[in-house]
């Protein structure tokens, strides 16, 4: 009979390590889980706060991008004097999308080129630049947008072809 209670007391040391060896794995797989956890939140905390500043930056470029395609058919409508070679003309737009409120000032970069048959011709570039709009004229720093149009006119004044030649969109 001692021998038998030898065994059992064996057996009973074997099943309380194997307790004591579950209860290291389960605790260790609760911390591993408990981080990945804290990270995964960490993670998506951060990616909400950069959502709001990124959807305000891409609101503001969009304002500004519609406010520059108005402000090109705006300057489309015009119809300059053919006679002259180039008109310094300036002028300034406003306009508001998702109350965002976006000043357009635009001047004419005229310049002089030899047409296909030697005669000089006035080429109508006009400059367009886009900023927030605080009552002022834009500045370098506030620039979102700034394009580059050409207005191909024809022999009564009005434009006839515009095509982009430069856009560039600013943070």
């Amino acid at each position: 009979m001692t021998c038998w209670r030898v065994r059992r007391g064996r057996r009973d040391a074997d099943r309380a390590a194997d307790r004591g060896s579950s209860l290291i794995i389960t605790i260790g797989f609760v911390l591993m889980i408990g981080s990945i956890a804290g990270g995964l939140a960490g993670l998506i905390t951060s990616s909400m706060n950069n959502r709001a500043t990124l959807t305000q930056q891409r609101d503001r470029q969009y304002a500004a991008d519609a406010a520059v395609e108005e402000a090109i058919t705006v300057v489309r409508q015009l119809k300059q004097n053919t006679g002259e070679a180039c008109q310094e003309a300036s002028g300034r737009n406003s306009s508001k999308l998702n109350d965002i409120a976006i000043r357009v000032d635009w001047s004419n970069a005229c310049t002089m080129v030899r047409g296909a048959d030697g005669a000089v011709v006035a080429q109508r570039n006009v400059i367009f630049t886009a900023c927030l709009d605080t009552g002022d004229v834009c500045v370098e720093e506030s620039v979102v947008v700034r394009a580059q149009v050409n207005f191909e006119q024809g022999l009564g004044g009005a434009v006839q072809h515009t095509s982009v030649q430069s856009w560039s969109v600013n943070g």
